[in-house]
């Protein structure tokens, strides 16, 4: 009885807590409210965002809980920490289909996030309860070195939380058009086609994001992103168990894992889908041997279940992983075929037919609400591109300039030398090669010794884990050395699912059945030293690597740490961002500073410098290419200044932003209505700082513009290459083509296509 009663105490704090935890964010506000607040408030703040990877974590297994729960013959035939896993990442695929499904439906609000959430945060009770009790256990039976590894494992996880769970992050790319596309879904309630234009086709997906942010605040994202990595360690400590004979290396792999993420200038960064990504990956490799793994003439469904629902989730997030999914399980049912293992080729096509058909449905729907199923295929599909679609929701001139720039790509190709570099890069070799060499050594030994004996020396750990992890590891570099080369940068981001694979990969490797003790490999292989050797040569050569490595410990660190600790406000952690570029004014730009003052929170500001960041409350600063003018934007560019200028105003564009000091980055000025020959007749200065000018039309709220600033402008203009490399020209003539022709309107080859 009393244990009954402390587990409906139990029961009733947790709920309550949960509901406590939502209306303290939404009645403090400290993002909105408090955002140059230091403090008392900013240590609670951390501490109810912590709290809320808790919650969201056992959220995201109640959902998986309940999805499997018929599925599994039998609760206990999969031991409680792959139980956890695996309905963890069976409910995220389930909550990204009803997230995308509610996200269109413009349902995106705070009550119903709360009451999606809560029957399933009552579901995962008996769980929550079950796992502090397996942990009391386990932390009382442990041995040293287990409690040793445990405790490695939470200082990495806690040093993660602080500088990248916490810690306001980003960069350029988050700062300038994925940041402003959250924000837009979030305030419209839904995902539909907005002005933060080509996010649409990236971001759409990212429900988990958008759930976090109307349960907590803007920050949510990287919170979201620290949830996953969390579950995706406790995966990679699965994973290394199942295939390692020495327990210590299951250790080592996870604090390996979380420790590459808290030092990673231009990769790594939590406020993007890259790194659930990564979790996802590794967590498809995971289940779907455990599903392909032998037992008996039927796979048990609730690994196929899992995995075929986490693939779906993971190509929602990231539609790009549908086609590294569809490539590895085509090649693992290659491979079954050849082995005469049937069952499990048929099961690899079926879930290859999965992620196709992911895909295929959100092509469509990109299809029928854009007229373009994709971005990145565009000179493939352009002759099916719906132009009156495009151009009924203000997209047409954007994806013009996006099909030129696509085209001006394909005719660049890497030299040989930098595209060494760059795959050496993109894989983290530099990080896990001694791992990787190593176990390389331990795979020819074994496979010398199979072909020489005509079978493997002892029996295979993980059989299973090694075909997947081997057929992601083809598809990768076939990836790496092909289509990736086109955009290495962003492939060098989204490529971050190699970590994890790469630590579990090589680990298994060393795992090979070789010769006996009495060879240097031998011993090298079974000294119980090796996994922390291991750990160090890792963290070390992390370190060495990284871009400004020495800031890590003058600034990165101490930074994250004041900001947990209330010593610097929301505010000052954006000043004093870190990431690439690196510049003294971090994700605020002191001119965008200054023109928020003047505006107010929520009115647009176009800006012709895209470095000119705003990470302030609802400042809307709006950059080229991330944002669309509107159905008016031909006008604009094309049309007479007075037919621009109607065009902006009726798209609420009434404020320019122009700096001296950064490059300009718009094509705007080739227009009649921003010509450096015309713009003092139409804008005036609302306010400036002598270095940056905020515009907008001349009336009685604005002055003019002096020779002075006509003359910077008009230099500015001619030493930008987006504005000077800009098809004006041809542009104009395709609408003119257009206009002329009568509807419907139909693709054509453009005057750049090849």
């Amino acid at each position: 009885m009393p244990s009954r009663l402390t587990s409906r105490i139990g029961f009733l704090v947790y709920l309550v807590g949960y509901l406590a935890l939502v209306a303290w964010f939404k009645w403090v506000d400290v993002y909105h409210a408090n955002f140059a607040t230091t403090g008392l408030t900013v240590v609670i703040y951390n501490l109810a965002r912590t709290l809320f990877v808790f919650y969201l974590f056992w959220i995201l297994t109640g959902a998986g809980a309940l999805v499997l729960r018929r599925a599994l013959r039998d609760r206990e035939e999969i031991a409680a920490p792959g139980r956890l896993a695996l309905y963890f990442f069976a409910g995220a695929g389930a909550w990204q289909i009803a997230l995308l499904a509610l996200g269109y439906l413009n349902l995106y609000s705070v009550p119903v996030a709360v009451v999606a959430t809560l029957p399933f945060l009552i579901l995962s009770w008996n769980n929550v309860h079950s796992a502090a009790r397996a942990l009391r256990q386990q932390l009382r039976s442990s041995d040293r070195s287990t409690l040793a590894g445990m405790g490695a494992v939470g200082v990495t996880a806690l040093l993660l939380l602080v500088v990248k769970g916490l810690y306001p992050g980003g960069a350029n790319d988050y700062f300038t058009h994925y940041f402003p596309y959250y924000r837009t879904v979030v305030e419209h309630g839904g995902i539909w086609p907005n002005e933060v234009w080509y996010h649409y086709y990236y971001s759409k997906g990212a429900g988990l994001f958008f759930l976090g942010m109307l349960l907590t605040d803007p920050l949510a994202p990287q919170l979201v992103t620290y949830c996953f990595m969390l579950a995706a360690a406790l995966v990679v400590y699965l994973m290394v168990r199942a295939s390692a004979s020495n327990p210590s290396w299951a250790w080592a792999a996870v604090v390996i894992f979380l420790a590459v993420y808290i030092n990673t200038p231009i990769w790594g960064q939590f406020e993007k889908q890259h790194e659930i990504n990564a979790a996802f990956v590794i967590a498809l490799a995971w289940m779907s041997a455990a599903a392909l793994a032998p037992s008996g003439p039927i796979p048990n469904k609730a690994w196929i279940i899992g995995t075929a629902l986490a693939i779906v989730g993971a190509v929602i997030m990231n539609t790009s992983t549908g086609y590294f999914l569809v490539a590895t399980f085509a090649v693992l049912a290659a491979w079954y075929l050849l082995r005469r293992r049937y069952v499990s080729a048929f099961l690899c096509v079926g879930l290859a037919g999965v992620a196709g058909a992911t895909l295929t449905i959100i092509f469509l729907i990109n299809y029928v609400t854009t007229g373009l199923m994709d971005d990145q295929t565009i000179l493939t599909l352009w002759p099916f591109v719906d132009l009156a679609k495009l151009q009924q929701i203000g997209t047409l001139a954007v994806v013009l300039k996006l099909h030129w720039g696509k085209v001006g790509m394909a005719s660049v190709e890497m030299p040989l030398l930098d595209a060494a570099k760059y795959f050496i890069a993109s894989m983290r070799l530099y990080i896990f090669l001694p791992l990787i060499a190593v176990g390389s050594l331990v795979a020819v030994r074994s496979v010398l010794i199979r072909i020489r004996e005509g079978a493997w020396r002892a029996r295979l750990n993980a059989p299973s884990q090694a075909a997947v992890i081997s057929a992601m590891a083809l598809v990768t570099l076939a990836l790496a050395l092909t289509v990736a080369q086109a955009q290495p940068i962003s492939f060098f981001r989204y490529s971050s699912f190699v970590v994890p694979l790469s630590i579990a990969g090589g680990i298994l490797l060393w795992s090979l059945p070789i010769d006996g003790e009495a060879s240097l490999l031998g011993r090298i292989v079974r000294d119980r030293r090796a996994p922390i050797v291991m750990v160090l040569i890792a963290l070390t050569l992390t370190t060495a690597v990284a871009s400004r490595r020495a800031s890590f410990f003058r600034s990165v660190l101490p930074n994250a740490w004041h900001f947990a600790t209330g010593a610097y406000s929301i505010d000052t952690a954006y000043t004093l961002q870190q990431d690439w570029p690196n510049n003294p004014w971090g994700a605020i730009y002191p001119g965008a500073r200054g023109a928020y003052a003047v505006v107010g929170p929520k009115t647009p500001i176009w800006s012709m410098n895209i470095l000119a960041y705003c990470m302030l409350p609802d400042c809307q600063v709006e950059t080229p290419e991330s944002f669309s003018l509107g159905t008016g934007t031909a006008e604009v560019l094309f049309g007479s200044p007075e037919a621009g200028r109607a065009a902006l105003q009726a798209s609420s564009h009434n404020y320019f932003l122009f700096s001296r000091e950064l490059p300009l980055d718009d094509y705007l000025p080739r227009s009649p209505l921003f010509a450096p020959d015309n713009i003092a007749k139409y804008l005036g200065v609302r306010w400036t700082d002598g270095t940056t000018t905020l515009l907008t039309w001349l009336g009685p709220d604005s002055r003019p513009l002096d020779e002075d600033w006509v003359a910077a402008y008009r230099q500015a203009v001619e030493q930008s290459g987006a504005a000077t490399s800009y098809p004006y020209d041809q542009i104009k003539s395709v609408f003119a083509r257009l206009h002329a022709m009568p509807p419907p309107w139909r693709p054509f080859k453009l005057p750049w296509a090849p």
